[in-house]
């Protein structure tokens, strides 16, 4: 089997080059021919990809991205709609696209399941076009998101989230949401609105617990706010899984939504920032094929 490595040197079971070399030393050992996609940051990772899976057979070739959700979604441009599948190493530091598909946490046997696993074919959403695999975050977990200095995160973890929302959450302001979709309009005072492609939102937490990744719908979950004291019962009740049925907590499903809010509000994408809104959401079903563990 033949594989394109697309590798972070930055994260946890591969920091640094030689990190690296020794992953690829473990696939070349099972029967992998393995090249390494050259290293780049945002569009630079995808275009790479796609320049070397020119002539390349989807039958006999797999994209190998070792890595977290962040190094998934840089590759995602280049997989959307082809039928190349990918294959995931999780050794980020949350690998929650990894949990929503059961695959497992030890590096040895993600290795195993990336050479003899099944394909299945999961949805994407996009983002004005941009394509993500778990979620797009709309106001203060984007906010927090585009805060978090990469060299921090890099350092801490998801730590650094943790400790910049707890620093934002006492001053952050909703803002007015004009949300549209096939059924109908939403005006709401929100501060955060999560469009979920998958039942994780993070770690073992869910938003969105009814989403799931190939149902062919997008979950939004709206948090809307009349006070800084409902804003933090939701808080305290999202991490205790009450959210769905709480007062101001909104939910629906969707295939096409669109968001216009005043003040403007930051967007991220599977955990990267990704501008901010007027933004348009779409689900592409059966987008991205993935190797899973066979017989899940």
């Amino acid at each position: 089997m033949r594989a394109l490595l697309v590798a972070n040197s930055r994260a946890g079971r591969t920091r640094g080059e030689a990190g690296v070399e020794r992953l690829e030393r473990r696939l070349r050992a099972v029967g992998v021919e393995v090249q390494r996609v050259p290293a780049a940051t945002g569009g630079a990772v995808a275009e790479a990809l796609r320049e070397m899976l020119r002539g390349e057979s989807p039958g006999q070739t797999r994209v190998i991205v070792a890595g977290g959700d962040g190094s998934i979604n840089a590759a995602l441009p280049a997989l959307a709609g082809s039928k190349f599948p990918l294959a995931i190493l999780p050794v980020g530091s949350v690998n929650v696209l990894a949990r929503e598909l059961g695959l497992p946490r030890g590096l040895e046997a993600a290795i195993d399941v990336a050479v003899r696993g099944a394909r299945r074919e999961i949805d994407l959403g996009t983002a004005n076009g941009k394509p993500f695999a778990l979620m797009a975050g709309l106001g203060f977990d984007a906010a927090v998101v585009r805060s978090v200095a990469p060299a921090v995160k890099n350092l801490v973890g998801s730590f650094a989230y943790i400790a910049r929302g707890l620093r934002l959450l006492a001053d952050y302001a909703p803002s007015r949401f004009l949300i549209e979709t096939e059924s109908g309009k939403i005006h709401a005072e929100a501060w955060l609105a999560v469009v979920a492609n998958a039942s994780r939102y993070t770690y073992r937490w869910r938003l969105a617990p009814e989403a799931r990744i190939d149902d062919g719908w997008l979950d939004l979950c709206l948090f809307e706010s009349a006070s800084r004291a409902q804003t933090g019962g939701h808080v305290l009740a999202a991490l205790s899984g009450r959210h769905v049925d709480h007062p101001g907590v909104r939910h629906l499903r969707a295939r096409e939504l669109s968001f216009a809010c005043e003040p403007p509000v930051c967007l991220q994408l599977d955990g990267d920032p990704a501008g901010e809104t007027p933004v348009a959401i779409r689900i592409a079903p059966r987008a991205l094929s993935v190797v899973v563990p066979a017989g899940a």
